[in-house]
């Protein structure tokens, strides 16, 4: 049975220095989705993220996580992690150390923290990194290092904030790959903000267009989950033509930005 995981209803948020930064968005997310936010610059989408993380309180409206409030995260073994765009790794600490620190701030024991760690690190290839030092590590292998942090609390619920943006394409490509990979291998209901239209098509089994002035839910896009996400889909027709159908919907954003603006 599909269960909802995150259901926001009305929600808004408005700044204190009066920028309305998202009008009423009504959306779900189901157990097991991998949904992308894309749309322009000031839409709103890390805004969204982070009033699913609970980072930032709605204005109006109501986000609930699992058919509760806040409180249900952390119980009943249902777990939140979010991925922000920079790794924020500490840089005097190794590899194991940096991805132990949100069990060492739970109070998990050592023995059954380092257990975990390892395991943690092998899903983003880095089991041979243990001992490094940030410094001592790529840009892609940072952000690796950032994802095996979320992915060692065995979440439920990944919010991810455009973690690759800074990324080459190579590296990016490359750990669309591993997302899509672990999110489908282990059923992990993911949340992905990106500018990338080919990153959302890539990764996603649902596609949220936002338009922005103020940010708000311009169209949904699905995408059959069960496409396999490799290099293969990459070259295929049917990511081309996904690729197409999101470009014209963000063209279509674009066009009503530009008269929003007009009119102001």
């Amino acid at each position: 049975m599909v269960t909802e995981t995150v259901t926001l209803q009305a929600v808004e948020k408005v700044f204190p220095n009066g920028v309305r930064g998202l009008a009423p968005v009504d959306l779900n997310i189901r157990q097991g989705e991998l949904v992308t936010l894309i749309g322009p610059s000031g839409c709103g989408k890390s805004t969204l993220l982070k009033l699913i993380a609970s980072l930032h309180a709605p204005t109006a409206g109501s986000v609930s996580w699992w058919g509760g409030d806040f409180s249900r995260v952390g119980s009943e073994g249902r777990r939140l992690s979010f991925v922000f765009q920079d790794p924020t790794l500490m840089p005097w600490s190794n590899v194991t150390t940096n991805v132990r620190l949100p069990l060492d701030l739970d109070g998990v024991p050592r023995a059954e923290a380092e257990a975990r760690v390892l395991p943690a690190l092998e899903q983003v290839g880095l089991s041979h990194a243990a001992t490094r030092f940030p410094a001592q590590l790529s840009g892609g292998m940072r952000m690796r290092v950032s994802i095996a942090r979320a992915l060692v609390t065995k979440p439920d619920l990944l919010l991810m904030d455009e973690p690759f943006g800074a990324l080459d394409e190579f590296t990016r490509n490359r750990l669309d790959e591993d997302m899509a990979r672990l999110c489908a291998r282990d059923g992990l209901t993911t949340i992905f903000v990106t500018h990338s239209l080919y990153e959302a098509a890539f990764l996603s089994s649902r596609v949220i267009v936002m338009a922005a002035s103020p940010g708000r839910i311009y169209a949904e896009y699905a995408i059959d989950p069960g496409m396999p996400r490799d290099e293969n889909f990459r070259l295929s027709n049917e990511f081309a033509a996904i690729c197409r159908d999101l470009n014209a919907l963000l063209s279509e954003v674009s066009h009503l930005d530009h008269r929003t603006e007009q009119a102001q």
